[in-house]
């Protein structure tokens, strides 16, 4: 069993209310608070899809057995906080090009939890992709609209976010 925590959100969204209502050419501020959340929505999306933080976060993950090398899910890492197993502290090494992969110096470890922190992702693909899916999400935001219909997500948000896509097995 793997699981992954956010235990805590440390970085800013990478697309402001204002970048948004620039984009989508919305001119009233009574949607601001609606806005904010669709940014997030969509960017949560976004982090899940491709499997990597968009902003920056304080993170735990579980494994219950490791032969001493494993990768961590959603980098890049920026640090690792600790590395314990069966509550006694651990050693490693970090390796790959964004420190997402561990070598414990033990080898093999039960009752794994990793605390670290992500570092963010920020370029203006990744803003595009929010842009876009935020965009919809506003533009959508019933279940029910006579006489459209809705998608779960545009084709071209996923085409975008493909690059980053990671999987953890």
């Amino acid at each position: 069993m793997r699981q992954v925590k956010i235990n805590s959100t440390t970085g800013s969204e990478i697309v402001s209310s204002a970048d948004l209502k620039l984009f989508a050419k919305i001119d009233t501020t009574a949607d601001d608070a609606i806005i904010a959340r669709q940014i997030t929505q969509a960017r949560i999306w976004c982090e899940n899809y491709i499997s990597r933080d968009i902003v920056a976060k304080n993170r735990s993950y579980y494994l219950d057995e490791t032969n001493g090398i494993f990768d961590i899910p959603f980098g890049p890492v920026a640090t690792i906080s600790s590395i314990h197993a069966d509550g006694v502290a651990l050693t490693h090494t970090n390796i790959g090009l964004d420190k997402e992969t561990i070598e414990l110096d033990n080898g093999y470890a039960q009752k794994v939890t990793v605390v670290y922190i992500t570092a963010g992702l920020d370029d203006s693909l990744l803003q595009q992709a929010i842009l876009q899916l935020a965009t919809t999400y506003y533009e959508n935001r019933v279940d029910w609209i006579s006489g459209a219909s809705i998608n779960e997500a545009p084709t071209d948000v996923r085409d975008v976010l493909n690059s980053y896509k990671a999987m953890f097995l």
